[in-house]
């Protein structure tokens, strides 16, 4: 296993994140990797920040984006150690017309 791997996967297990949520961000990680065929030494702020814009216009859902950013940013802030700026961000907002933004009708709680 790669050391940078076994790096990431002590990272999770300090952060306290449970198996299911290491097993989702190693996963997230693979596809980055496999997405842009290059080592984690050569990646760039702007690669990472590319696949994340990517992803967040195939109108994923929002807790898939979120997925795929919180492993990213783990990843390469702690992992990696890099000062990378456009990771830091921890507010989302919802798209205009996404899915997930449409409102639900009120249920009515008081019912006899």
């Amino acid at each position: 296993m790669h050391p940078i791997r076994e790096q990431f996967i002590r990272d999770m297990q300090v952060g306290g994140l449970s198996k299911a949520t290491q097993t989702r961000y190693l996963k997230n990680v693979d596809l980055f990797f496999k997405s842009i065929w290059r080592s984690p030494e050569e990646v760039t702020e702007r690669m990472v920040h590319d696949f994340i814009l990517e992803v967040r216009n195939r109108d994923v859902a929002r807790e898939t984006f979120r997925g795929y950013f919180f492993a990213l940013k783990l990843f390469f802030l702690t992992s990696m150690r890099r000062e990378w700026t456009s990771l830091k961000k921890t507010r989302f907002v919802r798209r205009p017309g996404s899915v997930c933004a449409t409102p639900r009708p009120m249920i009515n709680m008081r019912r006899y």
